[in-house]
């Protein structure tokens, strides 16, 4: 059985101050627009290229790397954020593309910030160019870094953000976080059954694919041993996830999840003619991609809110990975 904790588990949280989200969110605003260019480059954007665009392209990169220094963000940003600026163009590595999860902690720290009015579903993402937008920095322009910055670090300035809204988004992200991952653990209990019953591969140092699986998609050790009963746990967090508003309903006994279903209605004068309808889906029936994906905005999103409560010391999304929750009891369990 699940355990249960009451809502006085649950702990008062204190916000880091406005300017330290604003730093930290500039500090991710040059690393994505550092990303956005490095992914157009690994995909091959198609389109009219000048035989002058890749020099266009490692100057905005160099600006990039300049504004980091003459702003002062080099003060702030990770080691890993610093390394992956100073790499000339086209040299990031594949762990360097991967930053580019970071766009929902990118948004989290906007509406911490009172930039964004509402942290979306968790099958949607953040509008990243408004996310851009909201806060008026230009990356290669190290002034715009100021200005974003400087009215967050008067000693006036007050955070404005209601703590029982910023509890309630908590609430929320550990949620979807446990599901996406129990989805994982769902997958893989058969082979960690085997592996158990083989014996532990750490005594030989080495790593089964499963292990290895749970390590790339940050599954926690203190989960994994519950891999064996998410048949029945599922639906249990599913209900008290219901009943507590951390989600809007339930599908299946599960968390439901909200899907467009497009339909082809014929020819006509225009072309195609289409049919879109929504529908809600059993989380567990979603396809492995779509799952993925909302195990990603779900571990960005709780990352930003860990580290903005101070549960996470550091900017470090392998450490946070092994945090089940920021309350004292994940928000599932929690009555």
């Amino acid at each position: 059985m699940a355990f249960r904790g009451s809502r006085a588990l649950l702990q008062s949280f204190n916000l880091r101050p406005s300017f330290e989200l604003a730093l930290r969110s500039s500090c991710l605003q040059l690393v994505l627009a550092r990303w956005g260019l490095e992914t157009a480059a690994l995909m091959g954007v198609k389109g009219e290229q000048t035989s002058n665009d890749d020099e266009r392209k490692v100057r905005a990169v160099e600006a990039i790397t300049r504004a980091m220094y003459e702003s002062g963000l080099d003060d702030h940003a990770t080691a890993a954020e610093k390394t992956m600026l100073e790499k000339p163009y086209r040299c990031w590595e594949y762990e360097d593309y991967t930053y580019g999860d970071h766009w929902e902690a990118f948004g989290v720290l906007q509406w911490l910030l009172g930039r964004q009015h509402k942290i979306p579903p968790y099958h949607s993402n953040f509008d990243r160019a408004r996310l851009f937008q909201s806060t008026g920095i230009m990356p290669a322009d190290p002034s715009t870094v100021e200005k974003f910055v400087d009215p967050f670090m008067a000693p006036q300035t007050h955070q404005s953000l209601d703590m029982k809204q910023l509890q309630r988004e908590i609430d929320v992200a550990e949620a979807w976080l446990w599901r996406a991952r129990a989805q994982v653990l769902l997958g893989l209990r058969e082979d960690l059954d085997k592996a158990e019953q083989q014996g532990s591969a750490a005594a030989t140092g080495d790593e089964t694919p499963a292990e290895a699986l749970l390590r790339t998609k940050h599954i926690p050790h203190s989960l994994r041993k519950m891999a064996r009963e998410m048949p029945k746990t599922i639906p249990i967090a599913a209900r008290q996830a219901r009943d507590r508003g951390l989600v809007d309903a339930l599908e299946g006994g599960d968390f439901a999840i909200l899907v467009e279903m497009k339909e082809n209605t014929g020819s006509g004068s225009s072309g195609t003619n289409t049919n879109t309808t929504t529908t809600t889906v059993p989380y567990a029936n979603l396809d492995s991609n779509h799952q993925d994906a909302i195990r990603k905005i779900a571990e960005s999103r709780f990352l930003a809110l860990a580290w903005a409560v101070g549960k996470a010391k550091e900017w470090d999304a392998d450490a946070v990975s092994e945090l089940v929750s920021i309350n004292p009891i994940s928000s599932v369990w929690t009555a």
